[in-house]
């Protein structure tokens, strides 16, 4: 993996977190208005979203 590579991989991470950023926010108005399945399944997608993330985090450091 090159420099470059490295850099496009990094950019696509940082607007996934924004993206779950933006789910964990949604999440937190599900559990206001009591729809705790709803936030319960929103959350589990986000918590795969973060290990997704952190496999390609790993893959650059290897690379390093």
């Amino acid at each position: 993996m090159n420099k470059q590579e490295m850099y496009q991989e990094i950019q696509k991470m940082l607007n996934e977190i924004e993206v779950i950023s933006k789910s964990l926010s949604s999440s937190r108005e599900f559990i206001s208005e009591n729809s705790n399945k709803r936030a319960k399944e929103r959350l589990a997608e986000i918590e795969s979203d973060l290990q997704n993330i952190a496999g390609k985090i790993s893959k650059i450091n290897s690379a390093l």
